[in-house]
Parts: C-alpha cells; sequence; structure tokens
C-alpha cells in the first residue's frame, strides 16, 4: 500500500489522505475585555492576535467560534471584525448575532476559502420557533438566546462536501440544555444522510464522573446517534477546557504551585495543589461530535501551549481534531 493511502479498519476503506482528511476546531473566544483573567492585558484586542496566532498555526478547514461579538456596523471593533481582518488571507467568517443589538454574541464559523467554497450558510434559533430571529424558550433559561450556525462547504478540488454546524448553549438550566439540544438534533438530521456533519460548541457541561449529573446535552447526544471526537481518537490529547473557578479570581496565575504543573497532566496527577488549583477543578464542557459513518477520527488535541501563540487567548482551551471522511 502507498504512504498517501490510509486503511481503515474495521471496515477496510482505502483512502486518498490528501483528498479526504479534515482539520476542524472549536474555540470560545470569552466575549469582552477581561484583565483580571489574564497575565496582562485582556482586551479582546490583545487576545484576538493570540487566537489568530493559534489558527495560523493549526491552519484548520473551519473553526467554530463562540462568544463572538458581532456588530451590524462593521466599522465597530468588535471580535468577529477583529478575526476577519487578521485571517482574511486565508479564512472567510460567516456567522450573525443572536440577539437584535447594535453589538451582540454570535456562533460564527470560519472556513478557509483558498480550498473551500461555500454552498450554504445560515443561523437557527435554539427556540420552538428555529427560523425566527431573536426567538427562545420560556423559562428555565439563562437569559440568553442561543443559536446554532451552519456552513455546508464543497472542496475545490475532488468537490467533496461536508457540513459544520456550530452552537453554544445554556449554562444554567438543565431542562434548557436539552430543549436547547433536541432543536440542534433535529436540524441536523435533514442533512445527516447526505454527507459528513461535524458538530462542534459549548455545551456547558461536562462528562467528567464527578460532575456526572449535569452531563445532560452531552449525553443526550451520545445516547442519540452522536459520538465524541475525543473518546474515539486513537491520537489522543486530553484537558480540562474550561475552569471551575470563580470568574473573579486569576484562573491562570492563582495557584501558587503552577510551575510544577505540565500542561496537559492527567487531572487524578494534580495532588499536591489547594482546593481551588485550576488543574485540578477544570472541566470539559467543549466538544467534537460526529453523527454519521461517514466521519473517522484520528487525531483529538486540546490547545494548552499558550506560549505558542504569544499569549493566554481566552479562558477557555481550544479544541483542535484531524480526521477522514468516508465518502
Amino acid at each position: 500500500m502507498e504512504d498517501n493511502y490510509f486503511e481503515y479498519e474495521p471496515n477496510n476503506y482505502i483512502i486518498k489522505d490528501d483528498e479526504y482528511k479534515f482539520k476542524i476546531m472549536s474555540y470560545n473566544v470569552r466575549y469582552c475585555n477581561d484583565t483580571l483573567r489574564y497575565d496582562k492585558d485582556g482586551s479582546i484586542k490583545t487576545r484576538s492576535q493570540y487566537v489568530i496566532n493559534n489558527i495560523l498555526l493549526y491552519m484548520p478547514d473551519t473553526i467554530g467560534f463562540q462568544e463572538v461579538t458581532i456588530s451590524k456596523n462593521p466599522k465597530v471593533m468588535t471580535w468577529f471584525s477583529l478575526l476577519k481582518s487578521g485571517l482574511k488571507d486565508y479564512y472567510e467568517g460567516v456567522g450573525v448575532g443572536r440577539d437584535n443589538h447594535k453589538i451582540s454574541e454570535g456562533t460564527p464559523i470560519f472556513y478557509n476559502k483558498k480550498i473551500f467554497e461555500l454552498i450554504e450558510q445560515g443561523t437557527k434559533w435554539l427556540s420552538p420557533t428555529p427560523d425566527i430571529p431573536g426567538s427562545q424558550f420560556d423559562n428555565p433559561t439563562d437569559g440568553c438566546r442561543r443559536i446554532l450556525t451552519y456552513v455546508i462547504l464543497k472542496n475545490k478540488i475532488n468537490n467533496n462536501v461536508y457540513m459544520h454546524v456550530n452552537t453554544h448553549i445554556d449554562y444554567k438550566y438543565l431542562e434548557n440544555r436539552i430543549r436547547q439540544i433536541k432543536v440542534v438534533i433535529n436540524f441536523i438530521s435533514l442533512y445527516k444522510d447526505k454527507f459528513p456533519v461535524l458538530l462542534t460548541g459549548d455545551f456547558n457541561c461536562s462528562k467528567n464522573k464527578k460532575e456526572i449529573e449535569k452531563c445532560d446535552a452531552v449525553s443526550y447526544l451520545l445516547k442519540n446517534g452522536f459520538f465524541d471526537a475525543a473518546s474515539e481518537a486513537k491520537d489522543c490529547f486530553q484537558h480540562w477546557t474550561f475552569p471551575s473557578i470563580g470568574y473573579q479570581k486569576n484562573i491562570y496565575n492563582f495557584c501558587l504551585k503552577r510551575k510544577k504543573h505540565k500542561n496537559g497532566i492527567d487531572l487524578n496527577f494534580q495532588k499536591d495543589c489547594g482546593q481551588e488549583c485550576d488543574e485540578e477543578r477544570g472541566s470539559v464542557i467543549d466538544y467534537i461530535f460526529r453523527c454519521n459513518d461517514k466521519i473517522f477520527f484520528e487525531k483529538y488535541k486540546v490547545i494548552t501551549d499558550y506560549s505558542a501563540c504569544g499569549g493566554i487567548s481566552s479562558d477557555h482551551y481550544p479544541i483542535y481534531v484531524e480526521g477522514l471522511f468516508l465518502y
């Protein structure tokens, strides 16, 4: 077998890597200027450059962002405008804000415009009426309207098509997370038999053993035909993606024994820290899923090395996967 082919077992697919390989990222960027959380400057202008550095370091095909501020006025500096400007040589971004405000949060998707052609894109509101902008479920709710953004892309070289769906659901109420994730699943069901579909996002619940009672939306996805990249990839670098520490603390500097840690080390090995050490109390709430057998995950990585991109880019770590589309 030639070196540029990959044999997928047990179904014995023979797949040419350069035609079918994909790279996907999910990135919660923390929407606001937030100097308490970072070493020096927590402004979005400074942190956006770190985010851009990470993107250009890994060059994913698509990135699903969360907490990106978007303005109807293109002259206003927002996360979306900073990302568009910094990534313009390689990427195009699509998405809208979830509220009818001058500046609002969104879940945009950026795609590599040199490789892919945009076939379709859109936004749905996670509500009983997904096509009505600004709609939401009644109480209980965290007060935030929630959305999904999607793109359907065609590879310019081989005409292969795939879909990327990106979302960010309720942080406070289990009931609302379940209702919202059902909307996501119902939408994806319209497409999943046509081509590969990947789902990224901040699901605001963890599958950690200590927090299994909170693992509602993720458990629902796993019970309804979705598969977690971190559980399937053979080449896997797992780590928490979000720290469980109060927002008033500087999460990356609060631990006095931080220098003894190695990024990515198993949580069970952290025995020498205080109760509020971010390495001990972190959770995995950011995920990348597949929902059909057209996708094979090869590599999963939580990107913890903030020195590689120049600084601390967010209160979340981004996650990155590589894999193969099985057309």
